[in-house]
């Protein structure tokens, strides 16, 4: 996805936009879709860099509208589309020193798009272009050597039939005009073989000129560039293109959440994605599910990346496109996850945890290690007084969101209460919640602290996950991991409780009415580099638990871990 800003009243703010597809795409209409405010503007009349202008929206989405609506287009807006986003025509090109890339700029004085002529090197090649070749060069092999992904092709190599050196086209531009950073457009027909789902598509990378006065100027804007357009070069030429599938299963979230994430891996000092963090943090988070495919907390969501690789590790990203070759990019991630213990959902919700940590609640010992430069999470409702019984509700929410709320105490403690939809299922209707909060123990509530209990209510409570935070501490200890949770035995043989620990664990599970269920010393076994212990499902008599929620509590090297299961019987 490519990146674009705009001066607004001397202000820079980020705005972003992915590649611009030329490949076919799905029969689609605007009622079929929807669409969003720059879309209507261009349809309205509106130019199309007045149209990128609107509302800091992401650009990809009208984009793909155009594309999916061609036929309702003038000819005159045909015509300003091509013109802006068809393979430009460039005067000159140089080779990558390293064979990889063909690299178009213009040389013309009366030419926008000329880089600076400065030629320090005295080589006859700008400084800039030879930066851009340079870059792309270690761009290219940080990919593929040091990270591991595959390539469309085999760039610098010479084709076995034609002997032709096959070269991957980046074209220099002043992008300034759409304000954008660059983009990855896809070209020709698909090149995929017969028996793979998703289309695969040759690209090339269009880039800007200078990247001044960019948020991430100069060389620093060419280098998050580079990083994140040569990924999305990768994902649709080798491993697939899902971003025009069914409107009910988005997927272009997952395309840049792992380009802006890579940013960071391949240049760490640039740190780009922290322009787009205010979307994640500071706006009404509750309303926006997390496979959301527009707007500009796509790129925020770099920070799921890093939660990754601190959680697992890289190689755990480059899992989640390896299955998207096959299987959708939500199904994806939640299969790489079971490969490494755990699940999508299990993972949603410790990501809304993690985004909790951040500011002065920064913890970097457990969470985002540069989370103390992040914002912090705003409460959905005002803070609310407890005395007493306290609910909290939303009527109408969607999939795969966060709701965050806090409660102060008669003692002015404060309690935050994070709730968490993490819903396989996108697009679900009518999903409600009731959190009540308890200076007493009543029946069916969790613990919090300092004598307080919770309970909630919805209309799917397995959909659910509640994080209460008490004096910055999560009534759970986050060094446990569980899953599947929900536990539905007709797809899995056991509960998994993943913890750091080889040594026996004591674990005790009740019923929700605080009945003694099961207890017993069990030891842990090695899967996939992690001690998991597991529970079958089983009570004390080995009958067979019922349907429901249960309590389990963790105690092992002097320590104690709690919190909540539900477990579904098949």
């Amino acid at each position: 996805m490519s990146k674009y800003h705009s001066i607004n009243h001397k202000i820079q703010f980020v705005l972003l936009l992915f590649a611009v597809s030329y490949g076919v795409l799905p029969a689609q209409t605007v009622d079929d879709i929807g669409h969003t405010t720059p879309f209507d503007a261009f349809m309205k009349g509106a130019s199309i860099t007045e149209a990128l202008s609107y509302e800091q929206k992401c650009g990809f989405p009208f984009l793909s509208e155009v594309r999916a609506n061609w036929d309702r287009l003038t000819e005159l807006q045909q015509i300003e589309f091509e013109e802006q986003f068809g393979r430009p025509f460039t005067d000159t090109s140089i080779i990558s020193p390293k064979g990889y890339f063909r690299i178009h700029y213009d040389t013309r004085a009366s030419s926008i798009h000329r880089p600076s002529p400065v030629d320090t090197g005295g080589n006859g090649i700008p400084d800039y272009v030879d930066s851009v070749a340079a870059i792309f060069d270690y761009v290219y092999e940080f990919h593929t050597r040091e990270l591991g992904y595959d390539t469309p092709e085999e760039y610098g190599s010479a084709d076995p039939v034609t002997g032709e050196i096959k070269r991957y086209d980046v074209y220099i531009q002043n992008l300034k005009n759409v304000n954008i950073y660059g983009y990855t457009a896809p070209y020709g027909n698909r090149i995929d073989k017969e028996d793979e789902i998703a289309p695969r598509y040759r690209t090339y990378i269009v880039i800007d000129n200078s990247y001044e006065g960019y948020p991430s100027s100069g060389i620093d804007g060419l280098k998050v560039t580079a990083a994140h357009e040569f990924h999305h070069a990768i994902q649709l030429g080798a491993y697939g293109d899902w971003r025009n599938s069914a409107v009910d299963r988005p997927a272009l979230f997952f395309y840049e959440i792992t380009s802006t994430w890579l940013e960071d891996v391949v240049y760490p000092d640039v740190n780009d994605y922290r322009y787009y963090l205010p979307s994640l943090f500071l706006r009404r988070i509750y309303t926006i599910p997390f496979y959301e495919s527009r707007g500009l907390q796509m790129y925020a969501r770099a920070i799921w990346g890093l939660m990754m690789e601190r959680r697992y590790n890289r190689d755990i990203m480059r899992r989640k496109w390896e299955y998207i070759r096959q299987i959708h990019p939500l199904d994806a991630i939640d299969r790489a996850l079971r490969d490494y213990g755990s699940t999508y959902e299990q993972e949603l919700a410790e990501f809304n945890l993690w985004k909790f940590y951040t500011g002065t609640r920064a913890r970097p010992e457990y969470y985002f290690l540069e989370g103390a430069h992040y914002p912090m999470l705003r409460e959905k409702t005002p803070v609310v007084r407890h005395m007493g019984e306290t609910m909290l509700r939303d009527p109408d929410v969607a999939t795969q969101t966060l709701h965050f709320h806090a409660v102060t105490t008669e003692e002015l403690d404060t309690v935050y209460l994070l709730v968490c939809n993490v819903e396989e299922r996108v697009a679900s209707e009518g999903i409600f919640y009731e959190l009540t909060v308890f200076s007493q123990h009543r029946p069916e509530t969790i613990p919090i602290g300092n004598g307080l209990w919770y309970r909630l209510e919805s209309n799917d409570p397995s959909a659910w996950k509640v994080f209460p935070v008490y004096k910055q501490t999560p009534v759970a200890d986050r060094r446990v991991t569980v899953y599947p949770n929900p536990f539905r035995t007709g797809q899995a043989s056991t509960l998994s409780f993943v913890v750091d620990t080889d040594d026996e664990v004591d674990l005790t599970i009740f019923s929700s009415d605080m009945r003694l269920v099961f207890d017993g010393a069990l030891s842990p076994v090695r899967a996939f580099d992690k001690s998991i212990v597991r529970w079958n499902g089983l009570d004390n008599t080995d009958r067979q638990v019922a349907s429901g929620v249960y309590i389990y509590i963790l105690q092992y090297d002097d320590r104690l871990s709690k919190g909540k299961i539900t477990l579904i019987r098949e």
